[in-house]
């Protein structure tokens, strides 16, 4: 008996001591950077929506304007806005499903909002919201989860510790040239290394011609319906609060964008004109099908973030090429997408692209 006494003592003591090393691990690599946000740079992308909502509820910044979206906004420079005091809520997959918890959130912990903008995809009605809550990099605050603080840290102190991760932290930890740097407590935006941006103004041509650009973002499913409600909700949230409410769709790589489902792209866009006016930047137009404006076939350029500003708030001092941009209402929609379709019937996916001036 006492054999079996100290062999269950040890065992215990054991389960104990490991689970102390992991949380330990976890709590030093903070890979999601949920225990230490108050820094600028990150060993690897952190969960970017727990960090926003973080700083914004603690009042560490006072931001009355916000834009929501995928990673891809990530790329439109807040302070170009005029109209109220903007701070870039994007985050890895961003949902209107989660743009509503959080909006609901903030007001509900009296954040005065202004202004709202809600950039949307082509995959904003495809990607199922209940697969982020697995997910480490994209679980929501726990105030917009409604969920028990105690759960949610016990989630990142549990995690298997990665050897990848641990090697990250040390390089980043030696070298900051290894670190991914973000903007949080300006912004909002992460910041692109400058070497990337000159790397493909030295060679265009190489850039253009990269095969990486062969290679669409792929997602598949089809919630329109639901995503189509929450969007509403948004707007009933907006005009009940005197907010003001803008939607766009972003701009799509063209290899994206022809791979995608057309007809349920289609169908979105009514459905969604029917809600509001909104911004398409999709489409075949001169800056989706020009490899110069994108890293590859998901993310474009922070200059053209700067155009999808210029367009929607009619900024004269950036150049937007004509066919970029198109403000979509209930009148014009079906004149619109029958544009679209006939763009895809017209294309030549081998034309030569252009080089910019």
């Amino acid at each position: 008996k006492m054999t079996n006494k100290r062999f269950i003592k040890f065992v215990l003591i054991g389960l104990f001591l490991g689970m102390a090393f992991v949380s330990g691990m976890n709590y030093w690599i903070d890979r999601y950077a949920i225990f230490n946000h108050n820094k600028i740079y990150f060993s690897e992308e952190p969960n970017q929506n727990f960090i926003k909502m973080e700083i914004l509820l603690n009042s560490e910044i006072k931001n009355d304007s916000f834009l929501f979206g995928f990673s891809r906004v990530g790329k439109i420079n807040p302070k170009l806005f005029q109209n109220g005091k903007y701070y870039n809520m994007t985050y890895s997959e961003g949902l209107p499903h989660e743009h509503l918890k959080n909006i609901k959130t903030l007001l509900k912990h009296n954040i005065s909002i202004k202004n709202i903008i809600i950039a949307l995809d082509d995959f904003s009605y495809q990607v199922e919201p209940t697969t982020h809550h697995s997910q480490p990099m994209r679980k929501l605050h726990y105030k917009s989860e409604n969920t028990f603080i105690f759960n949610f840290y016990k989630h990142y102190l549990t995690l298997l510790p990665d050897p990848i991760s641990i090697l990250n932290k040390i390089k980043c930890m030696r070298q900051k040239d290894n670190c991914q740097n973000y903007d949080f407590f300006s912004t909002g935006m992460p910041i692109v290394p400058s070497s990337i941006e000159n790397k493909i103004e030295k060679n265009v041509s190489e850039h253009i011609a990269n095969q990486k650009f062969l290679t669409p973002t792929h997602y598949k499913g089809n919630r329109i319906e639901k995503t189509i409600g929450e969007i509403k909700n948004i707007k009933t949230i907006c005009r009940n609060n005197n907010i003001n409410l803008i939607i766009l769709i972003n701009p799509i790589h063209k290899v994206t964008y022809l791979d995608t489902n057309f007809n349920n792209f289609q169908l979105f866009k009514k459905q969604l004109s029917e809600i509001q006016n909104f911004y398409d930047f999709s489409g075949l137009n001169s800056i989706t099908t020009n490899n110069y404006y994108w890293y590859e076939t998901s993310h474009y350029r922070v200059k053209v973030g700067d155009k999808i500003y210029a367009r929607i708030f009619n900024d004269k001092a950036i150049d937007v090429p004509k066919d970029f941009g198109v403000l979509v209402t209930k009148q014009n929609i079906d004149q619109h997408l029958a544009n679209l379709r006939n763009q895809i019937k017209a294309y030549d996916l081998n034309q030569t692209q252009k080089l910019p001036n």
